[in-house]
């Protein structure tokens, strides 16, 4: 593979950690029941879905490079979503790097009992985007039917927010009412 990744790769992981840090970030201001209220339908509670969500990210980094960072905390021992959050950052610089340096036909092989499976590493770089934007919908949802505002995480409000990694400017004309 070439030094640089195709940049839509690379995008689609660095706007997962975005969208992840932006609603961690507005989760952390919440009252603490809000956080680990039940949400039927989905996952589970908003902090046992970013588990859940972190913890896929490492499981992303296991499966095609064998080996991903150890978290500072017991998975098991209910962190907080400031040490998500943390963590999760560090889990994408990983992410960016193997995207950056594993070819996306590269063959991921994992093994069971009784089972083995074999496919190209482009799944997982596949999985990154959509296993976050999922269940960052549920939480969303979640949170909307509460009465919470919640930014605006989908790719346009990822390019708001960096439009320089887009080459996105707007001109205005004077014509019309109309927004770009």
């Amino acid at each position: 593979m070439s030094a640089e990744p195709e940049p839509t790769l690379l995008a689609f992981v660095q706007y997962n950690q975005w969208a992840n840090q932006e609603l961690m970030a507005l989760c952390a201001t919440l009252d603490v029941g809000v956080v680990e209220a039940a949400n039927p339908g989905a996952y589970g509670s908003i902090l046992a879905t970013f588990l859940h969500v972190v913890r896929a990210e490492a499981g992303f980094l296991r499966r095609i490079l064998g080996v991903a960072p150890e978290p500072p905390f017991a998975w098991d021992g209910q962190p907080s979503l400031a040490q998500l959050a943390a963590f999760e950052a560090e889990l994408s610089r990983h992410l960016q790097e193997m995207v950056r340096s594993v070819a996306p036909t590269q063959n991921v092989h994992e093994e069971g009992q009784g089972w083995s499976f074999d496919y190209e590493a482009r799944l997982i770089f596949m999985s990154i985007a959509y296993h976050g934007i999922a269940h960052r919908t549920d939480i969303t949802t979640f949170l909307s039917r509460a009465g919470v505002t919640v930014p605006e995480l989908d790719v346009w409000g990822y390019q708001a927010a960096h439009p320089e990694q887009f080459g996105a400017r707007i001109v205005r004309t004077g014509q019309g009412d109309a927004e770009a």
